[in-house]
């Protein structure tokens, strides 16, 4: 290690914060491959420095989404309830995986975010319902209406979540992945709210990036009790992923949905084919 290694490690952590903070996904779909392919840091160490590296885009931001009403923490809570339970669980299991299935995992679930980022772009997509709302678990009920100020469209919205039963149940599925492969669970949990439930998009990533410091932290006592997480690497990482954050959280209210969707989608796509050729023992980083 030197000083260009901790050079690239600070670019990568400040560019991962910053587009972690905007779509309210950690950063770890960017951190996890980076840290595999370029630095060439085994899987699991990848996956736990991701883990810190989440905690201080959720800590960044957090505060921010709070005050600017984009985070609707009650929604939040209900939906940790199965969240970090499985986060915990499926922590355990990851050291028990080969890379190559972590890997492939991980690409898999790039491609179904890409696909989900590219696809809802179009007119009316903040509209994308699944159904009726949950009878027995309605958001009167649990409190969860609430509104929001959008600075860049300059509209004041009020919204109601739907499908609050099958929120939490797809939010267990973001667990798992936080637990997993170190991405927080927020590239799971922010497309559940806005395409399942109907949440504004910023809602949606404000609300998300409040959830996967809980989970992420939860995750990474496990990942640091089992040694995947080196301090040298971890904490001048998520140093300036906190900075990324604090920068992307700004941007939030200011930035079109679309162009962050269409920017996302397709810089997914390349990591997930990069992962998917690893994984197969097809490509290996350069000087691996």
């Amino acid at each position: 290690m030197d000083i260009f290694f901790y050079l690239g490690l600070a670019a990568t952590g400040f560019g991962a914060g910053l587009l972690g903070a905007l779509l309210g996904l950690g950063g770890g779909v960017f951190m996890v491959p980076a840290l595999v392919l370029i630095f060439h840091l085994p899987f699991l160490t990848a996956a736990g420095t991701s883990n810190v590296a989440v905690v201080a885009t959720s800590t960044a931001g957090a505060s921010t989404y709070v005050r600017n009403r984009l985070a609707n923490v009650r929604l939040g809570l209900v939906l940790l309830v199965s969240t970090t339970a499985a986060a915990l669980a499926s922590s355990l299991v990851a050291s028990l995986l080969p890379n190559e299935v972590l890997s492939g995992l991980f690409s898999l679930m790039l491609l179904y975010t890409a696909y989900l980022m590219l696809r809802s772009r179009g007119p009316g997509s903040e509209q994308a319902a699944a159904g009726p709302p949950d009878p027995a678990t309605t958001a009167s009920e649990l409190g969860l209406e609430s509104s929001y100020y959008d600075a860049s469209t300059k509209i004041s919205e009020n919204y109601t979540p739907r499908n609050v039963r099958s929120g939490m149940s797809f939010s267990m599925l973001g667990g798992v992945l936080a637990g997993l492969l170190g991405v927080g669970g927020g590239i799971v949990q922010m497309p559940v709210m806005n395409l399942l439930m109907r949440v504004p998009l910023k809602v949606a990533t404000g609300t998300s990036n409040y959830m996967i410091g809980i989970t992420a932290t939860s995750a990474a006592f496990v990942r640091y009790a089992h040694g995947d997480i080196d301090p040298l690497i971890a904490v001048p990482t998520a140093l300036f992923v906190f900075f990324g954050a604090r920068t992307g959280a700004w941007l939030v209210p200011r930035t079109p949905n679309a162009r962050l969707k269409l920017i996302f989608g397709w810089v997914a796509l390349v990591i997930a084919a990069l992962m998917i050729l690893q994984a197969l023992g097809i490509y290996r980083a350069p000087g691996k």
